[in-house]
């Protein structure tokens, strides 16, 4: 058979796998934003006035957690490398048992730790896919195809991108541009719209003041050395993260490790909540101007430093969401502080928040188109974004290259194998 054939009677299984992990993979979004999601806006409105209450969520909730890591090390197996892993080796099969690492994530996020929801949601939709591709009978290059449709489902559904979420998986999960990728969209287009419908969040960080394409004269300065500083931002978070399991050491138990995680954090949210947990309201704060620039770069600095305990004390949970924090909070830094200095270039800084989201992404994911789409995707400002993104996230990707030769994943550039399709 040739690479690319598929018989006719074939074709109608994959059409119903796809409409089926696009479907499961939107339905367990809404799921995981109703039971993370609520559950840690339930928390920190009790919190909020009640300093040890602040310490003592993340800090016993993380030891929760990690008791089921330590006694059920199924949980500790899920996100980007082990989706990758099941693709390359795994003839794509998925098992149900990595659902454990889902919910063991989306407690994670409600109790404070900093980690992201689009992680699990990656895991979610590869369960999704591979499960549907084996329900219809597809093996090989079709059911990894599922895989994929079933990842870019779960993003789009996180994200509210389904552009964002078919390029992901080009630039990340080994997609490729043939006929394969009609499946991958249309089950990312499955997953947004019911995401969208369902909760009708399609535009989590539109501008409150319509936004203007950025004058000339700052796309030929300015947005080039937005994109040379966000590479060795991105570097000093890579480096951290990867520094810091190195002090929780393993003699220690994992349940006691990731209790000490979560008392680390739940000490910096008593006077910086805003590095707590996935952090899309500190986003949005920077989007509304309610920091300064200095508040910006502390809350940079300690989104970084949060975001490596949390991990590196053994938590699991996605690197998303605080990616696109700490791009918000460096773009905020940017563009504010431009603002200051020379205004006209930067009548709205505002938009840099949103710029900064896909310099980062670009620089620590490395996943520079597709975080270009899915933040233009969910702010809506297409037309303001698209040119000094293409601009700064291709300088900041180029050169976070340079810096670390890896993603935050630890992927290599070649991280796709061709081998694995010819079959």
């Amino acid at each position: 058979m040739a690479p690319h054939a598929l018989s006719k009677t074939g074709i109608h299984r994959v059409i119903l796998a796809t409409i089926m992990a696009g479907i499961l993979a939107g339905l367990g979004a809404i799921g995981f934003h109703f039971i993370a999601n609520h559950l840690d806006e339930v928390l920190v409105i009790w919190a909020a006035k009640r300093p040890l209450y602040v310490i003592g969520i993340p800090t016993l909730g993380l030891c929760l957690i990690g008791l089921l890591l330590q006694f059920a090390p199924e949980a500790r197996l899920g996100g980007v490398r082990e989706v990758l892993e099941a693709l390359h080796r795994g003839a794509g099969k998925v098992g149900l048992i990595r659902l454990l690492n889902v919910v063991a994530s989306g407690l994670v996020l409600a109790f404070g730790g900093s980690v992201g929801p689009e992680g699990p949601m990656v895991q979610l939709g590869a369960v999704a896919g591979s499960q549907a591709g084996q329900l219809f009978g597809l093996s090989g290059r079709h059911l990894r195809t599922l895989v994929r449709a079933g990842t870019a489902a779960g993003v789009a559904a996180a994200f509210r991108s389904p552009a964002g979420g078919v390029l992901l998986v080009l630039e990340i999960f080994g997609a490729k541009l043939d006929r394969d990728l009609t499946a991958i969209a249309t089950a990312a287009g499955l997953g947004y719209l019911l995401r969208t419908t369902l909760l009708g969040d399609a535009y989590p960080f539109r501008p409150t003041a319509p936004q203007e394409p950025l004058p000339i004269l700052t796309l030929l300065t300015a947005i080039p050395l937005m994109g040379l500083l966000a590479a060795p931002a991105g570097h000093l978070f890579i480096s951290m993260f990867r520094a810091m399991p190195r002090f929780f050491p393993t003699a220690i138990p994992l349940w006691l490790r990731v209790t000490l995680g979560g008392l680390i954090i739940g000490v910096l949210g008593v006077w910086f909540p805003q590095v707590l947990s996935a952090g899309y309201p500190t986003i949005l704060a920077g989007l509304h101007g309610q920091f300064t620039v200095s508040l910006f770069v502390v809350l940079l600095l300690l989104k970084m430093f949060a975001t490596s305990v949390t991990f590196g004390s053994g938590a699991v949970g996605g690197l998303f969401a605080p990616t696109l924090v700490m791009g918000s909070l460096f773009g905020g830094a940017f563009g504010f502080g431009l603002h200051a200095i020379w205004p006209e270039a930067a009548p709205q800084p505002e938009l840099f928040v949103l710029l900064g989201m896909i310099v980062m992404f670009g620089s620590i994911v490395k996943g520079y188109l597709s975080g270009l789409l899915m933040i233009a995707d969910m702010s809506g400002c297409y037309h303001q974004l698209l040119l000094p993104g293409i601009i700064a996230g291709g300088i900041s990707y180029l050169v976070s290259w340079q810096l670390h030769d890896t993603s935050v994943f630890g992927l290599a550039l070649n991280n796709s194998s061709d081998t694995m399709e010819n079959d």
